[in-house]
């Protein structure tokens, strides 16, 4: 009866203690989230924007600055009372490694970029290969992070689908059916995240479009089939298996179709995947990226003008992608979930 009671208090205990500790990763992640824009911020400033009193706002502070992930600037300018001090995110704490796959039309591209959190370009190199295999992916990635010892993160952009690391369709005909992660894994210690390019892409849409929540990009390339990436919410919509976006399958057309169009008449091949988006998800924007039209006016005839989206033309689909990536790795670095 004894042993019960003990056991039952030191259970009490240990909750209150895991509850503590969870408070403690809210709070934290609530100041990373006003941090990791870049911005300048006050003590002050912190509180007031996270609703944390300013206690528990100065120790946070000074376990971030501890840890080197934020800097002390300078005091801001005097308003009659004491000088508020003021920090920011240090640029260096940690750097990301984006990674994107590119097919062209006679070979396969590895381009990679190593950034630091603002997004400033510290080193770069693109890779020809006949082949576009894992393993050459595998290879460069290990050459790569051997020269920077801060890149705690890799986050890659895929031309196909990925789930949980298992490639299904891909651009890159070596990539498919294999779980690309499990590969890379075994020997890259670095957290990988996969992510289908067009995705990728809609994420940096929607960020460079802010104002818009509810986006949708759509690629429509030279050779092959249409691209589209969904954002409900400010956030990023993949469906159960990351097949959401995948318009090559809608039922109006089989591939020999969808072929013909694209090189007949891609203006009405793309109007028709457009109006098809605006009927299911209704968005507010939709950014649109074409390899094949030199001019892109879109007549949505079929669409009430009072539910048409802005329609805005992407000219440069890799720009977005590598917007994309750098958000995303921002996100995780910030969540820093091995805590």
């Amino acid at each position: 009866m004894c042993y019960n009671y003990f056991q039952q208090e030191l259970m009490k205990d240990g909750d209150d203690v895991s509850k503590v500790n969870d408070l403690k990763k809210e709070n934290r992640k609530k100041i990373r989230e006003c941090l990791y824009d870049g911005k300048i911020w006050t003590k002050n400033e912190l509180s007031l924007q996270t609703g944390l009193s300013l206690a528990s706002t100065t120790n946070l502070i000074q376990e971030l600055r501890q840890s080197k992930e934020i800097d002390f600037i300078g005091e801001a300018k005097s308003t009659g009372g004491r000088k508020s001090k003021q920090y920011q995110l240090n640029k260096d704490y940690q750097h990301l490694l984006k990674v994107i796959l590119k097919k062209n039309k006679k070979d396969y591209e590895f381009i990679f970029r190593i950034v630091d959190l603002y997004n400033t370009v510290l080193f770069q190199k693109n890779i020809l290969s006949l082949k576009g295999t894992v393993f050459e992916l595998k290879d460069h990635l290990l050459e790569i992070i051997k020269k920077d010892s801060k890149i705690n993160l890799i986050c890659l952009s895929l031309p196909g689908i990925c789930h949980r690391g298992f490639v299904d369709l891909c651009d890159f005909e070596d990539f498919q059916n294999k779980n690309i992660l499990n590969i890379l894994n075994k020997e890259i210690p670095q957290k990988i995240i996969i992510e289908n390019d067009v995705n990728c892409a809609s994420i940096g849409f929607s960020h460079t479009y802010s104002s818009y929540q509810n986006s949708v990009l759509i690629y429509q390339p030279a050779v092959d089939y249409v691209g589209c990436g969904l954002i409900i919410e400010g956030k990023l919509y993949n469906g159960f298996s990351h097949f959401a976006g995948e318009l090559r399958c809608l039922p109006f057309y089989d591939e020999q179709s969808q072929n013909k169009m694209l090189k007949d008449n891609p203006q009405e091949l793309l109007e028709k995947q457009i109006a098809t988006l605006c009927c299911v998800l209704n968005p507010e924007a939709i950014g649109i990226c074409s390899d094949v039209l030199k001019e892109i006016k879109i007549h949505l005839s079929t669409i009430p003008l009072s539910h048409q989206p802005k329609l805005i033309n992407i000219t440069d689909l890799y720009e977005m992608i590598e917007e994309g990536l750098f958000q995303i790795g921002k996100k995780k670095i910030g969540e820093n979930k091995n805590e």
